[in-house]
């Protein structure tokens, strides 16, 4: 093809365009616009395919940035959530220990006739070797403790303060083995020691092989020799023994109290010997 005949060719396209492109801005625009769909038609499935896919990535993003922004909320909820259940599981321990210790003191005012107002205290520690059976409390001389004052719960003895610190105190318990505590029985008023022992119970000593006991009796102490006031609860009778050779039965009793199920206790203030000359 020679020089002259491709400028022919491309001048013919150009003018071509030129009467179309003016043709088109003389006919009507109805026509115009069905030519414009005829035109577009070809390509409408192509644009559809474009567009959905578009849309489906976009709103794919949106869900993902939603269910995202979803997984870190309910997070931080459950934090909140996890440290508001702690903090009423504190509350309802607060209330639960002020609870006790209301009911404490009022079972020992209800059943105890004393012009002597007690101590509360919180056990601290255990001591509880075959050979010594004690606890510590969190209250001392700072606080009025004195040796040999008295432990209860309630109305049920605990034992004796045996040593005392400033802000604690070591308390004897009656099953300690040097514990020896002036007792009655509940309904024979029969007389008699209770001792305590390596096993965690006591014994009743100097009961008469004459006394008459029953299993499931009450021991109560006597108030004899005024360490320990009299009518507090001790414990049951749960073994009897006569040996034909002992002048004493040999009585076995369960403390009322399990330290290891109880968490405050009492301590009662003796009257000492000053206290009674004024």
């Amino acid at each position: 093809m020679s020089l002259d005949s491709g400028r022919f060719t491309k001048s013919f396209v150009i003018y071509i365009f030129v009467i179309i492109s003016i043709s088109l801005l003389t006919i009507p625009e109805s026509i115009t616009n069905n030519i414009k769909v005829t035109i577009a038609s070809p390509l409408a499935p192509v644009q559809n395919i474009i567009s959905q896919t578009s849309n489906f990535f976009k709103n794919g993003l949106r869900k993902l940035a939603a269910i995202a922004k979803e997984a870190d909320e309910k997070e931080e909820m459950e934090k909140e959530i996890f440290l508001l259940k702690n903090k009423i599981i504190k509350q309802q321990d607060v209330i639960n220990v002020f609870k006790r210790k209301l009911e404490v003191v009022t079972e020992y005012n209800r059943n105890i006739d004393s012009n002597e107002k007690p101590i509360i205290a919180d056990i601290i520690g255990y001591d509880v070797s075959n050979f010594r059976k004690s606890i510590i409390i969190d209250v001392g001389k700072k606080q009025g403790a004195s040796v040999n004052d008295v432990v209860v719960f309630g109305n049920t003895l605990v034992g004796r303060i045996s040593a005392t610190g400033n802000s604690s105190c070591r308390v004897m318990l009656v099953t300690d083995p040097a514990s020896n505590v002036p007792s009655r029985f509940l309904k024979s008023r029969t007389q008699g020691i209770v001792q305590g022992t390596s096993n965690g119970v006591c014994i009743m000593k100097y009961v008469s092989r004459q006394t008459k006991v029953d299993e499931s009796d009450k021991v109560i102490s006597s108030g004899i020799g005024g360490v320990f006031p009299k009518s507090l609860y001790i414990g049951n009778v749960v073994e009897v023994k006569q040996k034909s050779a002992n002048l004493f039965k040999d009585i076995k009793i369960m403390p009322g109290i399990d330290i290891s199920k109880i968490e405050h206790v009492l301590v009662i203030k003796q009257k000492r010997e000053e206290d009674i000359s004024e």
